[in-house]
C-alpha cells in the first residue's frame, strides 16, 4: 500500500470486541491507520480530536446508539464532513432509510462479506486520494504562478527603464554619423527591449489573473483616445519593418466605461501581433465603432494570414498554439490568451477573421460599455 494509505484514518465504532477485531483484521492489510472505540461518547470525542477520514459505525450500542452519534456528527461543523458507513445487523428498510436520512453515505448489513467491506472502504479512500492530489496540484500551480508574478514584477521596473533609455538613444542618434550597421543594431536593441517588456508585462498580468489578484477598475473615458495613443507608440517600430499603421476615425470621441490599463494591454498585444505577421510594405489598420451597449475594436493587417487548419486552435486555452512571424519572430501565445481574458472581464468577446494563408487577418473584440447617450 502506498504511503498515503497510512495517512488515511478509519475509526471503527462497535461495542462488541470481536466485531472490532474482525474489521481490524480485514482492513489492516490495506495499510490504513485504524482507530477503535466501544461507545458513541468516545466516538464523538475521537472524531473531534483526531478527525478521522472515515467512520465505520455500529447502530445498536448502549447509552448512545449509532443514529444519535450520526446525528451529532452531522450537526457539528467540525465533524460534519467526515463520511460515515453504517455497519449494523438491522437490515429492515426503515432502519436503512433512517441511516441515509441522517447522513450516512453507505449502509452495510451484518454479517458482511470481507470483499464488500474492503471495496466500500477502498472507494472512499480513492475519493480521498483524488481530493488530496487535486489540492496538492492546485497548491503547486498557485506556487508556480506566484513565482511568475514575483519574477515578472521585480524585472518589470528595470526593463521598463532600459526600454525608455533605448527609445531615447534611438531618437538622439544621428544615423549619418554612426553608420548604417550601428544604427541597425540600435534599432534591433530597441525592438528587442520592447518585445521583452511586453512579454514580461503579459506574464505579470497573466499570473495575477490566475491568482485572482487582477482586479478590474472601470473608468469613464474616451476609448478612441486610448486606442490612438497606444497604437501610435508602435509606429516607429512598425516603420523599422516597413509596415504602416493607419488609424481610422479615432479622432472621433467614443466614450465608455473601461479598465484603461486592460484596454491598453489588449491594443498593445493585438498591434504587436499584427506587426509580427506583416510583410514589408504591409498595413495595419485600427478602427472602432459603437454597437448598442458595446464598442467593437478592429485591428486589421495585410499579413500572412492564418491557415484554415490552424484557425480552430488559435484561441483555445489548452492549445499553446504559436507560429513564427514573417521574419521568424516567435511568440509565446500568452498575449492572445490575456486579451481574451481581459475582454471577457468586460462582458465582451474576442474573435478573428481570416480567409486563409497569405490573405491577412482581422482581430476584433467587443467590450460592454455605456452608450454615448448614457455617458
Amino acid at each position: 500500500m502506498d504511503k498515503l494509505a497510512s495517512e488515511y484514518k478509519v475509526l471503527i465504532v462497535d461495542d462488541v470486541p470481536t466485531n472490532v477485531m474482525l474489521v481490524q483484521a480485514i482492513l489492516k492489510k490495506e495499510g490504513y491507520t485504524l482507530l477503535t472505540c466501544d461507545s458513541g461518547t468516545k466516538a464523538l470525542r475521537i472524531a473531534n480530536e483526531k478527525h478521522p477520514n472515515l467512520i465505520l459505525l455500529d447502530i445498536m450500542m448502549p447509552e448512545m446508539d449509532g443514529y444519535e452519534v450520526l446525528q451529532r456528527l452531522k450537526s457539528n461543523p467540525e465533524t460534519t464532513d467526515i463520511p460515515v458507513i453504517i455497519m449494523s445487523a438491522l437490515n429492515d428498510m426503515q432502519s436503512i432509510v433512517k441511516g441515509y436520512q441522517l447522513g450516512a453515505i453507505e449502509y452495510v448489513t451484518k454479517p458482511f462479506q470481507r470483499e464488500e467491506l474492503v471495496k466500500r472502504v477502498a472507494h472512499r479512500y480513492e475519493l480521498y486520494s483524488i481530493k488530496r492530489i487535486k489540492a496538492e496540484l492546485e497548491k503547486t500551480i498557485e506556487s508556480r504562478d506566484t513565482l511568475y508574478s514575483v519574477i515578472a514584477h521585480d524585472l518589470r521596473s528595470p526593463l521598463g527603464s532600459l526600454k525608455m533609455m533605448n527609445n531615447a538613444i534611438l531618437m538622439m542618434v544621428d544615423k549619418e554619423r554612426v553608420g548604417d550597421e550601428v544604427y541597425e543594431m540600435i534599432q534591433m536593441m530597441n525592438k528587442t527591449s520592447e518585445e521583452i517588456f511586453l512579454l514580461l508585462d503579459n506574464l505579470l498580468k497573466w499570473a495575477k489573473n490566475r491568482l485572482n489578484k487582477q482586479h478590474i477598475y472601470k473608468q469613464l473615458t474616451d476609448i478612441n483616445s486610448i486606442i490612438d495613443s497606444t497604437a501610435k507608440m508602435y509606429i516607429p517600430m512598425a516603420a523599422q519593418k516597413g509596415v504602416k499603421i493607419v488609424l481610422e476615425n479615432l479622432d472621433n470621441e467614443l466614450v465608455g466605461l473601461v479598465d484603461i490599463d486592460m484596454l491598453k494591454t489588449i491594443i498593445r498585444n493585438l498591434v504587436s501581433n499584427a506587426m509580427k505577421f506583416s510583410f514589408e510594405g504591409g498595413t495595419i489598420t485600427l478602427s472602432s465603432r459603437y454597437e448598442g451597449d458595446f464598442v467593437t475594436v478592429c485591428v486589421k493587417d495585410t499579413g500572412k494570414g492564418i491557415k484554415k487548419e490552424d484557425q480552430d486552435k488559435l484561441l483555445k486555452q489548452d492549445s499553446h498554439f504559436t507560429t513564427y512571424g514573417t521574419k521568424n519572430e516567435k511568440g509565446s501565445g500568452l498575449g492572445l490568451m490575456l486579451c481574451k481574458d481581459f475582454v471577457e472581464l468586460h462582458g465582451g468577446k474576442l474573435w478573428f477573421e481570416s480567409e486563409g494563408e497569405g490573405k491577412g487577418t482581422t482581430f476584433l473584440f467587443s467590450m460592454k460599455v455605456l452608450n454615448q447617450e448614457e455617458a
